[in-house]
């Protein structure tokens, strides 16, 4: 499976056209974590966003900090660190492989530079995310 139908499979990109997931495709990195490493760790300034091709992986607020609080936990197709595709703040939380986890990684300037080129992509990743605002509203 090619790098676009894995990002199509994901509910970011899910309204995306195909000629833009082959466009996004091409900027994606492909990282193998091994259980128990860290893949974000919360308050680092990180600007990728993660796509989980396979294993899983858990959100942590208060990573060894002796009050940690377990938020979730995310399998294939689903994505992590979105946030940082719009705003430059620090990590709000850690990420952890639970199992071998193969994921790809998008960083915050390759995709703005896209959308500066292609302002379409603005509209379906925003829409998208508003989908997901209002589910958790």
């Amino acid at each position: 499976m090619d790098d676009a139908e894995i990002l199509s499979r994901v509910a970011l990109f899910s309204l995306m056209k195909k000629k833009d997931l082959r466009r996004i495709a091409k900027l994606a990195k492909h990282h193998s974590y091994k259980k128990g490493e860290i893949i974000v760790r919360e308050g680092a300034r990180d600007g990728r966003l993660f796509i989980i091709i396979s294993g899983e992986v858990e959100v942590i607020k208060g990573l060894g900090a002796g009050d940690e609080k377990p938020l979730r936990i995310l399998r294939s197709d689903n994505y992590f660190g979105e946030m940082a595709l719009i705003d430059d703040h620090v990590r709000t939380a850690s990420v952890v492989a639970r199992e071998e986890t193969e994921v790809l990684s998008l960083y915050q300037w390759n995709i703005r530079e896209e959308i500066k080129k292609y302002p379409a992509i603005a509209i379906e990743l925003l829409q998208t995310l508003g989908r997901r605002l209002r589910a958790v509203e």
